[in-house]
């Protein structure tokens, strides 16, 4: 009977395991790329910009396009600090904060995060 329970249990913690992996794989914010050194680096959605540094203050939480120039928006990503291009607000709103050093958002007091955009 114990084991029978056992089986049961193990099955529910696999069943509802793997269906929330799909889940967040299909809503997930998580991209996974090749480090330099073969390693994976895991990178952070926060938001979708325009590519054109004038336009950071555009953010979007889906792909489109810039409604100042038209050109295609980028995902704004949460990187390591080897590969960050600027330090940044992970809020949305904040987009428009970018530093070259690490710091606090003068808006929300956030720490800033390494970022890069990732161009397709």
């Amino acid at each position: 009977m114990r084991v029978l329970a056992a089986v049961l249990f193990l099955g529910l913690v696999v069943s509802s395991c793997s269906g929330g992996e799909e889940q967040s794989s299909q809503n997930s914010s998580v991209a996974m790329e090749q480090g330099k050194a073969g390693e994976g680096l895991i990178e952070t959605l926060i938001y979708y910009t325009c590519p054109m540094e004038e336009h950071s203050h555009i953010h979007s939480s889906e792909p489109g396009k810039c409604p100042e120039c038209g050109m295609d928006l980028v995902a704004a990503v949460e990187t390591s600090v080897e590969t960050a291009e600027f330090y940044g607000c992970p809020m949305e709103e904040h987009s428009h904060v970018r530093t070259d050093e690490p710091g606090s958002c003068p808006e929300c007091g956030m720490d800033l995060k390494p970022m890069r955009l990732k161009k397709n």
